[in-house]
């Protein structure tokens, strides 16, 4: 073969590298199992007798039933409310002195649509309060409270673990069984069924236990290793260029 040739041949291959990142990028992802999630998770089980364990129960869990007043501030207020900040001065002072009168209409749908969603609020100070909306939004009550009734209506709402899918109790089944804080936690995919819902708390058999997010992790996923790689091929590919053409121009100015 002559050396014009195999200049050409240098060309062709190079150029046939250059967009290696790209494919091997595809390639990579198309090949790969499915991606792990972001979050880790660990699981603990909790018992609804203990103090701490009802404080880390509620801390994580405890927000679909317990609404804290920094919530109805202007820097979380998503157009949910009317009018948040009657509303919060409202139930502040309920919390304050154990009942409030209301008199702005936006507050008293505020409030209707606040009782109807949480059974409790909490204040700056973690104080829990059961909240009653009396008088059609009229009159707002909230009763002191300890921790052991929101940690036990949190985990009234509890999912159960008889109610879930088979493939739902898989999932469930492999992070309770392979998470706790004491090693690495776990990762399912992030298509395994059910791990949308995490974390969550939930009840297997009569044991209730708390899922929750153990820390997180910077996955840039199997195409970035394949783009990575691809990077290399692309840089042999600029030297194959480089190589065939000198070549070609070397073969052609000897003549």
């Amino acid at each position: 073969m002559d050396r014009r040739r195999v200049a050409l041949l240098l060309v062709v291959l190079g150029v046939l590298c250059l967009p290696a990142p790209q494919y091997l990028g595809w390639a990579a992802e198309a090949t790969s199992p499915p991606a792990q999630t972001s979050q880790i998770y660990a699981a603990e089980p909790i018992d609804l007798d203990d103090e701490s364990d009802q404080k880390r129960f509620v801390d994580r869990h405890g927000h679909e039933i317990v609404l804290a007043d920094y919530q109805l501030t202007t820097r979380y207020d998503d157009d949910t409310y009317r009018s948040v900040n009657v509303t919060r001065r409202a139930l502040e002072s309920a919390m304050a002195n154990g009942s409030a009168t209301v008199s702005d209409a936006g507050a008293r749908a505020d409030l209707r649509a606040i009782a109807a969603e949480y059974e409790f609020v909490r204040d700056s100070t973690a104080g829990y309060y059961r909240l009653t909306v009396e008088a059609n939004g009229s009159t707002v009550r909230a009763e002191s409270v300890s921790l052991a009734p929101v940690a036990t209506a949190t985990a009234e709402q509890a999912p159960r673990y008889e109610d879930l899918s088979a493939g739902e109790r898989r999932t469930v089944d492999n992070v309770l069984d392979n998470a706790t804080a004491d090693d690495a936690g776990y990762r399912p995919r992030v298509n395994d069924p059910y791990v949308d819902q995490l974390p969550t708390a939930i009840w297997r058999g009569d044991t209730l236990y708390s899922i929750y997010t153990y820390g997180h992790v910077d996955d840039f996923g199997p195409g970035f290793g394949g783009f990575v790689l691809g990077l290399g091929v692309a840089a042999l590919g600029i030297v194959l260029v480089l190589a065939g053409g000198g070549l070609y121009a070397y073969d052609r100015w000897s003549e």
